[in-house]
């Protein structure tokens, strides 16, 4: 790091390891939260190793002084003090493309980095490469978005390979961030609240292109039109619906890879071990990742056999008097709402739907609700809108949670499902989607308790 004072903005996860990573190698650290200091767990041992702490709203005296600014990835994009930074010309670097620098300076050999962004699947594509690479037996760290900030990794200088998962709040204030092979799952509509618009959204997702040079590898989702709109350099295309010259496709049956040129067939599509059209989709982009990494096919065979999914990721967690009861709460905007409910058959699920409105249209949720729901449930503070988006279909006011579930485990039959995918964020009644989640399994886990009873 050239720079000797730098001010870091959010002190969540990440902008505590980037403050700590900072002071390791001698960084003024000043560190800002809009949060009070009472709120802030890391407070106590950032101000023990010395960096600077500036709570309980904007000040903008953090920024005196300091050559450059590294922001959290849950920090707005409106925020006052990223602002002043710019009126400052002030740097303004996300946190992990910071600790990047940090790692491709002081690595003792070549570190390669897959960086996976889209609206919906990212987690689980990142998940299932890291797990392709291990099985390979290849030193991985799997980090970003997905929970551990790619500033923890800076103390180890051994050479890795790095799968970050990667998301438009981040991408946006990139510089210089260059992935060996950035993926591209899909871009549909999705924190317009924050982008304003479609292309905005978009743009800030293209992002992770923008680096790359022919040597590198561009995954893309050539079923999504927007996503095949971007045509990156060194592009390599995932389709389930086409032949792919020099990409991924679904042909008889089977997935199969040309990658680098030769065809080979990867994995009937009946060992695919993640159920749902969106797994098969998260899937093909994982082969293409592998095969531009240059990772053995026998072990990219046997994680698409073997991974387990993620949690709140349209994953059963009971079956109750010939009832299922599955959790999506990852499910956060429609088109991914839309992907779990196409592997229903007509009439057999129960949803619930609802949170938070990031600024999204659900009326594309209308034909699939419509062919695949007997009942909607909605809750939270897009219940209105969501009604009226859904004129079609049978909805049913249950306002939060705990009524929803309860209503449902009335009016379930056996065969049905009861599916939780929200189309919304989560922050209008939980902390986060997990939060959302794991009430749903307590919630799911009483009725359980008492059918037993019974």
């Amino acid at each position: 790091m050239k720079e000797r004072r730098v001010a870091v903005l959010g002190l969540a996860r990440s902008g505590t390891a980037l403050s700590l990573a900072l002071r390791d190698r001698g960084v003024e650290v000043c560190a800002g939260d809009r949060k009070p200091l009472s709120e802030i767990p890391s407070a106590a041992h950032l101000a023990e190793r010395g960096v600077k702490l500036h709570t309980g709203g904007p000040d903008m005296a953090m920024l005196d002084g300091v050559e450059l600014l590294a922001v959290s990835p849950g920090v707005p994009g409106n925020s006052p003090v990223m602002g002043e930074a710019r009126r400052r010309a002030i740097p303004v670097l996300p946190e992990f493309e910071v600790a990047w620098r940090i790692l491709e300076e002081e690595s003792t050999g070549r570190n390669r980095y897959a960086a996976v962004t889209g609206s919906n699947g990212k987690s689980t594509v990142a998940s299932w490469l890291a797990d392709a690479l291990r099985r390979a037996g290849r030193p991985v760290v799997l980090a970003g978005n997905i929970g551990t900030a790619l500033s923890g990794f800076c103390a180890d200088k051994s050479p890795r390979d790095f799968v970050v998962e990667l998301s438009s709040f981040q991408l946006e204030t990139i510089a210089k961030f260059r992935p060996d092979v950035a993926i591209v799952t899909n871009i549909t509509p999705d924190h317009l609240d924050r982008h304003g618009s479609l292309e905005a959204y978009a743009a800030a997702k293209a992002r992770i292109f923008e680096n790359q040079s022919g040597e590198d590898a561009s995954v893309v989702n050539e079923d999504d039109p927007i996503s095949r709109a971007l045509s990156p350099a060194g592009r390599i295309g995932f389709s389930r619906q086409r032949t792919v010259p020099g990409g991924v496709s679904v042909e008889g049956g089977a997935i199969v890879s040309r990658v680098g040129g030769a065809e080979r067939a990867v994995l009937p599509m009946a060992e695919l071990g993640l159920p749902g059209i969106h797994n098969l989709e998260n899937a093909l982009a994982v082969v293409a990742a592998a095969d531009a990494l240059g990772v053995e096919p026998a072990p990219v065979a046997d994680s698409l056999r073997e991974f387990p999914g993620l949690p709140h990721r349209c994953r059963t967690i009971a079956r109750i008097g010939g009832v299922e009861w599955v959790d999506d709460s990852k499910g956060t905007n429609p088109d991914a709402v839309v992907k779990s409910l196409a592997g229903f058959p007509p009439g057999t699920v129960l949803l619930i739907l609802g949170g938070s409105d990031k600024g999204s249209d659900f009326r594309p949720l209308a034909p699939e609700v419509e062919r695949a729901a007997r009942i909607v449930f909605t809750i939270g503070q897009s219940a209105q809108k969501i009604e009226a988006a859904l004129p079609g279909a049978d909805v049913r006011r249950a306002g939060d949670l705990a009524r929803a579930v309860a209503t449902a485990a009335g009016e379930a039959r056996p065969g049905e499902t009861v599916l939780l995918s929200p189309a919304c964020a989560s922050f209008d009644q939980y902390a986060n989607f997990e939060e959302r989640g794991r009430h749903f399994a307590q919630l799911v886990g009483k009725v359980a308790e008492g059918s037993h009873g019974a």
